[in-house]
Formats: C-alpha cells, structure tokens, sequence
C-alpha cells in the first residue's frame, strides 16, 4: 500500500505522539495576568541544515502514498515533555514533539511539546534548514497561504504572525482563543475564542483579517466550541458541544447556521472531509466514522485521535503508540511504527 520516498537523517527516537488535524486547548487554568500583560515577542532563532543535524534537531520526512492523498511520517528528536504522571491516553495527547501543519511550500510546523511551557515552535524546511520560535505551549499553528507566514496561538490564548523563515513574532489578537486555527480560502483566519477568563468553556467561532485586524463573529449558538474549519463550499463546519445537550455539527453559510448532525455525546477530536459529508471521532478510546448524508455512524475499533483524509476515504488513528491507516469500514490498510503521521498538502515537497 505504502509507496516509501526517501528519508532524512535527524530522528533518534521514536515518539509517543500524535499529529493532531483539531487541537483543542482548555484555558480553565489561565490567569488573567497572562491575558494582560504585554511580554515581548518570543526569541527567534535559526539554523542551517548542517546545524540542524550536528544539533540532533534535524527533522526527517518519509513519504508513503496511500488512498486518500500522500502521507507524512516524521522522524523527530527526542521528546522534551515529562508526561509520566498522566493517564496513558493524556500522554498520547500531549507528550513531545507533533506535527501541526504542512505547508504546500514544504514547511513544516512543529511544536516542541503540547503542554511544556518551555517549549515552541519549530519550522522545518525542505532543505533542512530551520526557524525556531520560544512560543510557549504553543496550542495550534497553521500556515497562511502563499506560507511566508503561520499563525499560531500560545498557551495564553494569544495569536501570533510567525514568518516562516526567520521564526520573527508579532502578536495579531491577544484572544483568548482556543488551539483550533484555520485559515479560509480568502486568507482569513477562522477562529475558536472563548467568552472570557472566567468562563473558558462558553466560546464562538470569528474571522479575522491579519491585516486590518478586524474580527466578525460567525457562530455565537450557546455552548463550547471544539473547532470550526471551512468546507469545499466555502460554508463554516463548526463542532462544538451544546450546554445540556450533546456534540453537534452545524453549518454556517450566508448567515444562516443549520445542523448537519448530532454525534455521540462523549465525542472528541472530530475530523471532517473537505466535503463535509463524513466526520471522524473518538468517544471513549473508540473510533467512530459518521456519514452526515444519512446519519449513521459505524464503530471503527479502538484509538484515539482520528485525522480523516480530505477525500474522506480513509482515516489515519492513534493506537498503541502507532498510526494506524483504515478504510472507511474500519479494515486496517497500514500501520506505521511512529505516531508522527499525517496527511500532507505539500505536494511532494515535505523531503529535507
């Protein structure tokens, strides 16, 4: 099934980790100091490839082509996090270093560590090179089109514009927002931001324009949002759990919000194909792929952190420490001996 490229030197250990499509970050135990106070931009630092590699930060990239699109399996320096005192699937989610973007360019975003407060960002280039941004427990990053710039939000909840070259951060909204960051078609961003300090779990979906800065509010339904990405279509596919209620898929478009489906209640890390017509979730340490043509959802087996393709065809999962590679009816395709696997949009330019 897999048709391997070739593989850069740089990994030394494989990692428990897992590459997240939808991050969600909880600010529940923010402060609002950290909101407020006005903390200079975060040290940049690059290095050239030869660096990278006598440093052991140098990233590896494997490619493999399989149904539904090219996948990523990188091979990443040794883990930062201590995750020790964690329940085993928290350290799934959580420890060391994950992929958060691929750039069609070939960059790549890579936070040093979910939850290490010492930790950033590290963008990898084709050529091996790469810009390294202190960006404290970083949530979620995504890459602007064109990939001059990301935009990432920390663990403050505050959003910043990286370039991708020299690793540089200004900061474009102090939030709070959640990890959930994506950017539309037109180059604005879609946001995840939550009500206040006081009540991090009461959130609505925005755009913002990075440059004038202007934020417009797309979804203010009560309850938290998980995340919200735009569809083929160009509508906003926002998942978010309903105070007194369960997990919902709504659909933003002209205004008008319409529910597409319910889901089951302990629904997390949703996953939607590019269409919207399929979402992949985990809900107690089992996958679930649900149809939202028809309302039916199918059990796909144990795992967590399910990322489906764009075609939705297939979807990768989270087991055992493993990517595991399914079919739309749960058959197993291929499994990867690392957890650093996703789908790539680089167009066979993610090869340092």
């Amino acid at each position: 099934m897999s048709v391997r490229h070739r593989s850069a030197p740089g990994g030394r250990t494989r990692l428990r980790a897992v590459v997240p499509i939808l991050i969600v970050t909880s600010l529940a135990s923010l402060t609002g100091a950290q909101l407020t106070s006005a903390d200079p931009p975060p040290a940049a630092t690059t290095k050239s490839a030869e660096q990278a590699r006598t440093s052991g930060t140098a990233v590896g990239v494997v490619r493999h082509a399989g149904p539904g699109g090219e996948l990523l399996e990188l091979q990443l320096p040794a883990p930062r996090t201590l995750t020790s005192g964690l329940p085993a699937t928290e350290q799934a989610r959580r420890a060391a270093a994950r992929l958060l973007d691929a750039a069609p360019s070939g960059d790549l975003a890579i936070a040093d560590g979910v939850g290490d407060p010492e930790a950033g960002v590290t963008i990898s280039h084709p050529d091996g090179s790469q810009a390294h941004v202190a960006l404290n427990g970083v949530a979620g990053a995504a890459f602007a089109p064109g990939s001059s710039w990301l935009a990432a939000v920390d663990a403050a909840g505050r959003l910043w514009r990286i370039d991708a070259l020299s690793g540089s951060a200004s900061q474009l909204a102090p939030g709070p927002f959640t990890g959930s960051i994506r950017f539309a078609a037109s180059g604005e961003l879609i946001l995840v931001q939550a009500a206040s300090i006081d009540a991090p779990f009461a959130s609505v979906v925005v755009r913002l324009a990075p440059e004038t800065r202007r934020e417009v509010l797309v979804d203010s339904e009560e309850g938290f949002v998980f995340s919200a990405s735009e569809l083929a279509d160009a509508s906003i596919a926002v998942v978010a759990h309903v105070f007194g209620g369960g997990v919902e898929v709504r659909r933003s478009a002209g205004g008008t919000m319409v529910r597409m489906a319910s889901l089951d209640p302990n629904a997390i890390d949703a996953s939607l194909s590019d269409d919207g017509t399929r979402i992949a979730y985990a809900a107690d340490s089992m996958v679930y792929l649900q149809d939202l043509r028809r309302g039916v959802a199918r059990r796909l087996g144990p795992g967590q952190m399910p990322r489906i393709a764009h075609d939705g065809s297939s979807l990768l999962v989270l087991r055992d420490g493993k990517s595991v590679l399914l079919a739309a009816d749960g058959s197993e395709l291929e499994q990867f001996p690392t957890a650093t696997v996703g789908w790539s949009r680089c167009e066979g330019r993610c090869q340092p």
